[in-house]
């Protein structure tokens, strides 16, 4: 499932994600529906119709990688769903890196950047659809199985630059929120900060005056409370594992403040 958190803070925006992968089973079931009979109101039972399929957890491994740089200007974490058309999403971050937009003039490069990240898994996830013979029509509206959060920077009314978080939902039918100036922002399994963060958002946190520390703090807190409290409930964890955290600031863009050995070592061999 994962929990990734980015923080929009005055010096800069961080952004933290779990490592823990959780592998999801594939569950489609029949049941027995009543109903009408159109031509003699008889009520009339149907045997054995199918049901939208149903995912549930089945094991876990600790060391996924969820957060990638993009253009080095950009933060990406993604949730959900680690795999999409026989591919995990980590494999296909790394072979888009050459077919991500070209920034060009004054133009909202973090817009432009949001429908490209839209397009392709939409268009992965219905190739996936087609192959396993599930019609995505036929599912719920809110069946949203993997998203990301792309963060970075963009400029206001004045020019000046403005830290922003996009929330993107990929599923039937794709949603995508956007957030900017201070906040914190969340995605995943968001259910130790529900309880956290008290109804309507307030005083949760004042995040106007963290400094970057505080936010790199706060992430962490929020990711490790999470993974403490699913580790003695007894229950299939969906966040644990290291966590990576990046900071991006409107100067110096993305940089690694903790990131797993593994993934460091590869991207200094590319």
């Amino acid at each position: 499932m994962t929990l990734n958190v980015s923080l929009r803070v005055p010096d800069g925006i961080v952004l933290a994600s779990d490592s823990l992968a959780t592998l999801m089973q594939l569950i489609n079931q029949k049941m027995n529906v009543a109903g009408d009979c159109p031509k003699c109101g008889e009520r009339i039972e149907i045997k054995d119709v199918p049901t939208p399929p149903m995912t549930v957890p089945s094991s876990t491994w600790p060391y996924a990688q969820k957060m990638y740089p993009i253009q080095e200007r950009y933060g990406l974490a993604t949730y959900g769903s680690g795999f999409v058309n026989n591919r995990s999403i980590y494999n296909h971050i790394i072979e888009l890196a050459d077919r991500f937009p070209a920034i060009a003039g004054n133009e909202d490069h973090l817009e432009k950047m949001t429908s490209f990240i839209v397009g392709y898994f939409s268009d992965q996830l219905q190739a996936e659809c087609k192959k396993s013979g599930v019609d995505i029509n036929l599912q719920p509206d809110n069946w949203l199985p993997f998203g990301f959060q792309l963060v970075g920077f963009t400029k206001d009314a004045n020019g000046d630059p403005e830290p922003h978080t996009h929330l993107i939902r990929i599923g039937k039918k794709p949603i995508i929120e956007r957030y900017g100036s201070i906040g914190c922002t969340w995605s995943g399994d968001g259910s130790v900060v529900g309880l956290l963060w008290p109804a309507g958002g307030k005083n949760v946190a004042s995040f106007g005056t963290f400094s970057l520390q505080d936010a790199i703090d706060y992430a962490k807190f929020l990711i490790r409370t999470t993974a403490d409290y699913q580790r003695f409930s007894g229950k299939l964890p969906t966040v644990g594992g290291e966590i990576d955290i990046a900071l991006i600031t409107n100067r110096r863009g993305f940089r690694w403040i903790e990131q797993k050995q593994l993934y460091r070592i590869l991207d200094q061999t590319k």
